[in-house]
């Protein structure tokens, strides 16, 4: 449907996220006027649940609105705000692991595949958080999950290892003063554990395209770095 007077307020749900910065928002406004609104504007209780910046950018430009409602629960209509603008905005990691959260505590009965699958993340990465929310009591423990299919399955009960855990193991690891060939190469492996944990969180709580940015850039790095460290051949007689 259309709405040529306007008046509409946004939904609690839609502050979930944060504002959309000016410069964005001022991109968003050139291309509704250039191209016209591609995406309907989602209403849930006569409000605003996904799209304020795109409704507020319409009336800017100009240009017609266009309107869906969403039919379903509040526990629904907050799963699809999140899962609508998880990858819409520049979150940093620990604002989608709130998120994450967020999804898990609405409907603790969902498998991690399927919030996953929402958050568009790695399966693991929901457990973790999951067993977090179970480990503080923020959501009861549970023996089992639904999935799409509506099926119930069976969780492995404790704890699974988790990022951070991971992350507290590593830091066991001794690092010793580098004085020698030896220390150097403890060092270097320290190092490289560390990385090697980084990247795969950014891959979880990003994407695995900034992921395969971040690890060329390094790679291109360690290239210069080694071409700088090639031994000098001796001069010819």
């Amino acid at each position: 449907m259309t709405s040529p007077a306007p008046t509409l307020k946004a939904h609690v749900l839609s502050e979930l996220f944060p504002r959309m910065s000016l410069e964005d928002f001022n991109e968003l406004i050139e291309d509704i006027k250039k191209n016209g609104l591609q995406q309907p504007i989602v209403l849930y209780q006569d409000q605003i649940v996904d799209g304020v910046h795109r409704y507020q950018a319409c009336l800017r430009a100009g240009r017609d609105l266009k309107f869906t409602d969403f039919k379903g629960t509040d526990a629904e209509a907050k799963a699809f705000v999140i899962s609508a603008n998880f990858h819409r905005r520049h979150l940093t990691a620990e604002q989608k692991r709130e998120l994450i959260k967020l999804l898990v505590k609405t409907d603790p009965t969902k498998s991690d595949r399927q919030i996953a699958l929402a958050a568009k993340v790695d399966h693991k990465t929901v457990g973790v958080v999951r067993a977090d929310l179970e480990a503080t009591g923020d959501i009861p423990q549970s023996e089992s999950t639904t999935g799409a299919d509506g099926k119930a399955r069976k969780r492995k009960v404790g704890k699974p290892k988790s990022v951070s855990s991971a992350k507290s193991k590593k830091e066991t690891i001794t690092y010793r003063e580098v004085v020698d060939a030896k220390t150097a190469t403890n060092a270097y492996s320290v190092l490289e554990e560390h990385l090697l944990d980084a990247l795969q969180e950014i891959k979880d709580f990003s994407s695995f395209d900034h992921a395969d940015e971040k690890a060329q850039a390094t790679i291109e790095k360690l290239q210069e770095k080694l071409s700088g460290m090639q031994p000098h051949e001796a001069a010819a007689a």
